[in-house]
C-alpha cells in the first residue's frame, strides 16, 4: 500500500476514522492524503451570513486538519490535507483517483437508515461509486468496527 485517502469532517466518527486510517497507514508504510470536503452553498442575495456559515466551515476545515496532523505527527505518517469545495462523495472519490490511493477511509456517522435514505449518506455514495477499496469505520460503545469493501 502506497497512499490512503482518508475523509473528514470533523465529527467524532470522522475523527476517529482518521486515526484509524493513519494507524493502517503507518502500520502500511504508506502515506496519506487527508480531505475535508465543504459543500458549495449559494449565498442568498443580502445574505449577511453566508459569511459566517462559511468562516465556520473553515474553522471546522482547519481543526480537523489540525487533528490529522497531530495525529500524523506522533504516527510518524507522512500526510498532506486538501480542503475542497463540492459533493463531498464526488469530490472524494476524484481525489482518490488523482492521488492513485490504494485505500479510502471515511467514518459512519451512524445515523440510521431513514435518516441516511432522507438525507443520503457520503459514505454509502463513496461505496457506492468508488472504484477502489473502502474502508468505513463505525464508532459503536466506544469499540471500533470496520466494513471493507472493495
Amino acid at each position: 500500500m502506497k497512499r490512503i485517502v482518508i475523509a473528514t469532517d470533523g465529527s467524532a466518527g470522522a475523527r476517529e476514522a482518521v486515526e484509524y486510517g493513519l494507524d493502517l497507514a503507518r502500520s502500511g508504510h504508506a502515506s496519506a492524503t487527508v480531505v475535508y470536503v465543504r459543500q458549495a452553498r449559494r449565498p442568498l442575495v443580502g445574505d449577511r451570513f453566508y459569511q459566517r456559515e462559511i468562516s465556520e466551515e473553515l474553522r471546522n476545515a482547519d481543526d480537523a486538519a489540525d487533528h490529522a496532523l497531530r495525529i500524523a505527527g506522533e504516527l510518524g505518517v507522512e500526510i498532506d490535507v486538501e480542503i475542497l469545495e463540492g459533493d463531498p462523495a464526488a469530490q472524494i472519490i476524484e481525489l482518490a483517483r488523482l492521488r492513485d490511493a490504494d485505500l479510502i477511509v471515511l467514518g459512519s456517522r451512524n445515523r440510521g437508515p431513514l435518516v441516511a435514505a432522507l438525507l443520503g449518506s457520503v459514505s454509502n455514495d463513496v461505496v457506492t461509486h468508488a472504484d477502489r477499496p473502502v474502508l468505513v469505520t463505525h464508532a459503536s460503545d466506544d469499540r471500533r468496527r470496520a466494513l471493507v469493501t472493495a
